[in-house]
């Protein structure tokens, strides 16, 4: 389909050259001029499509040339080929496409990266799901305390840690939200077919070894578009010499679904049933690589329960299109004075969180129609009340507030 407004415009120059005959002869070179401007006006892949054909039938017309020379000149011109085709040098989405290569999967995991900054505009705030009475607003740092609802009161806040940050700009990651349709191709991917949409999801589906949920964006507590696996069939044991992070990658991997994106496996057993968690990572340029985490500030990606080597079900983001942007991103000693701004005035009685550590982390940031993946500080230390020790986590947003909307 590609081809036919150039077919239809050769074809428009060839009449007038039909024309030119038919009338008089032309003028000397008018022949060569007018090849030379059809040329000129064809595509960069087609003309190039043409030379590489030309170039081979001349390489089979001439067996005497050697084959390291042949070599050499095959080499030059498959990777000036690629230049072409994958194309690198026009938007982000082909390049990012022709990144993934082979080895892409049907649905895009890897970020299409955007040259212009801050180019979604002014962010919505991460914030943490509070279990405290007195937060502050969520344009500022949010707070967290865990064991869950174990203690309700203020609790002030100091810093005894190091926060290292040689970075100035950071990327916010983007998705739109998947209509109906893109549910089904996902789930068509892995072999399984529609059986209904229940409410609050975008579609149920079935195989003859396990059946999958797909539900969309969650405003709160935020979680991305998520499948659920429910094996049907009775055993299903994995065959693997390994441990649980073994097992659960090897039950992904068999129903494509093992993560694309980079992750820390961890592990927490009880009794005879053991959790395996992949936490996903988001690489950031000048840092290394920064955790997701949920409203609590834990870490999560996908989830394997294993009873033995049996998969008992699996959760885990579904994949989607992700492009980024970057943003100008708050200094460290910003991030400090945030949080300790955010502290209430200690008085009598309150206990008091020292923070210890603190990391680069992204979080998701519900925004309608599409949502972000945002950097953030997690700020975490420590408290106790009447011989209870809790933890305390606050989540400073990191992208510079001239850049967030609320």
């Amino acid at each position: 389909m590609s081809d036919e407004p150039e077919d239809l415009e050769v074809a428009a120059l060839q009449r007038q050259l039909d024309d030119a005959f038919e009338t008089t002869r032309p003028r000397a070179g008018f022949e060569d001029e007018l090849w030379t401007l059809m040329q000129a006006r064809r595509p960069v892949g087609s003309r190039l499509r043409d030379a590489w054909v030309g170039l081979v039938q001349s390489i089979r017309e001439a067996p005497a040339v050697p084959m390291a020379a042949v070599a050499a000149v095959l080499v030059v011109v498959l990777g000036a080929g690629a230049f072409v085709y994958s194309g690198l040098g026009r938007n982000g989405a082909s390049s990012t496409a022709a990144r993934g290569g082979a080895e892409a999967p049907a649905f895009g995991a890897q970020p299409v990266p955007l040259t212009s900054p801050g180019a979604y505009g002014k962010v919505p705030s991460p914030v943490l799901t509070t279990g405290n009475s007195d937060l502050p607003t969520s344009a500022g740092p949010q707070s967290t305390t865990s064991p869950r609802a174990a203690y309700a009161g203020p609790v002030a806040l100091t810093w005894t840690g190091k926060l290292n940050l040689t970075i100035s700009t950071a990327p916010v990651f983007r998705y739109h939200e998947p209509s109906t349709n893109t549910a089904d191709q996902f789930a068509t991917s892995l072999g399984a077919v529609l059986v209904s949409r229940p409410a609050g999801y975008l579609g149920s589906y079935q195989t003859a070894d396990f059946s999958v949920r797909v539900r969309g964006t969650v405003q709160s507590p935020a979680r991305e578009p998520t499948y659920t696996v429910l094996p049907i069939a009775a055993g299903g044991a994995v065959d693997s010499a390994g441990g649980p992070p073994d097992l659960a990658l090897v039950f992904l991997g068999e129903r494509s679904l093992a993560p694309t994106w980079t992750y820390t496996s961890d592990v927490v057993v009880a009794g005879d049933v053991a959790k395996v968690t992949l936490d996903r990572q988001f690489g950031v340029t000048g840092y290394g690589y920064a955790y997701l985490v949920d409203g609590n500030g834990d870490r999560y990606g996908v989830e394997v329960d294993l009873q033995g080597n049996r998969p008992i079900s699996a959760t885990g983001p579904m994949p989607v299109n992700v492009e980024s942007a970057m943003y100008t991103i708050i200094s460290a000693d910003d991030a400090v004075r945030s949080v300790l701004a955010s502290s209430p005035v200690a008085a009598s009685g309150m206990p008091t969180a020292t923070l210890s550590s603190a990391e680069l982390v992204y979080s998701l940031v519900v925004a309608g129609d599409h949502s972000f993946y945002e950097p953030s500080f997690l700020f975490s230390g420590t408290f106790t009340v009447n011989g209870t020790t809790y933890v305390k986590r606050v989540l400073v947003p990191a992208v510079d507030p001239t850049q967030r909307s609320s």
